[in-house]
């Protein structure tokens, strides 16, 4: 799906669970992907307009546009939330916003480590059955040449 789709569609499911006096843990799940895509239109924009081939108009724009969407469908909830909550529920958000991220990063950083270590177990395995092969193999070898086989 669409980012840009997706954000819209998330915004109008929190602006009514706010309205209808949800509170924001309560619609942890929305919020999460309202911004997983923002963030997503965001650094669609960055890697097209950072990019090797970034000359093509048409895709610049695009993005641009879709970067310009999630802004906006970003401050609308801002403005939704301070106007149904305060200014605090923003930054309590904004707050749980930054830990999730951290946390995600985290994760990630977790599963290069794991993805390491894994890399790390099967080359050691490897070489010491390939020594063990080649061991056993200039075992016989030499055992063929000497005549004991």
């Amino acid at each position: 799906m669409d980012p840009i789709t997706a954000v819209s569609a998330t915004l109008a499911t929190i602006s009514g669970g706010i309205k209808a006096g949800k509170q924001l843990y309560a619609m942890k799940n929305e919020i999460v992907t309202f911004f997983d895509g923002v963030d997503q239109a965001k650094q669609k924009h960055s890697k097209k307009k950072n990019g090797l081939f970034a000359s093509s108009n048409e895709e610049a724009l695009s993005t641009f546009l879709d970067a310009q969407a999630a802004r906006d469908s970003e401050f609308q909830l801002k403005e939704i939330i301070i106007g149904s909550r305060g200014f605090s529920a923003w930054t309590e958000l904004q707050n749980i916003r930054k830990e999730v991220r951290q946390q995600r990063k985290a994760e990630e950083a977790q599963r290069l480590v794991d993805r390491q270590k894994r890399a790390e177990a099967f080359l050691t395995i490897a070489v010491v059955v390939l020594s063990a092969i080649a061991l056993f193999g200039g075992v016989y070898a030499l055992g063929f040449y000497l005549g004991w086989f």
